[in-house]
């Protein structure tokens, strides 16, 4: 069977280089302190089936999430019905009408409106 073994080296260093030249010293044998080893085996095989485990559970996490929340939404525009992709529960807001100088315009605009959002409450 196979394993794996990770060491890892702890020391005080300015930069990367000199942590690495450090490090290389103290598994040559040059230097015997300062430097904190720590060291863990396992087989390889547990450690391959948790990291696929893992990432396969992350990407199917994902991917589900998105099937759950998007959904169809077929749209009727004259004759021909085209669907498009959108997201449940998501709703267009629709800014005010900035029209001044037809007031039965803006008076009926408001009144559908107002209906739209009653009927909208009551389902």
């Amino acid at each position: 069977m196979k394993y794996r073994t990770v060491i890892e080296l702890i020391c005080d260093a300015a930069d990367r280089e000199e942590a690495s030249n450090i490090a290389g010293d103290y598994l040559k044998g040059e230097v015997d302190f300062g430097v904190d080893m720590k060291c863990s085996t396992a087989s390889l095989w547990a450690h391959r089936v948790t990291k696929y485990t893992v990432s396969s559970a992350l990407v199917l996490l994902v991917f589900s999430t998105l099937l759950l929340n998007v959904t169809p939404i077929s749209v009727e525009s004259g004759k021909s019905t085209s669907s498009k992709i959108g997201f449940q529960n998501t709703y267009t807001v629709m800014p005010a009408l900035k029209t001044k100088h037809k007031a039965d315009f803006r008076k009926e605009w408001e009144q559908k409106k107002d209906e739209a959002v009653l009927e909208f409450l009551k389902n």
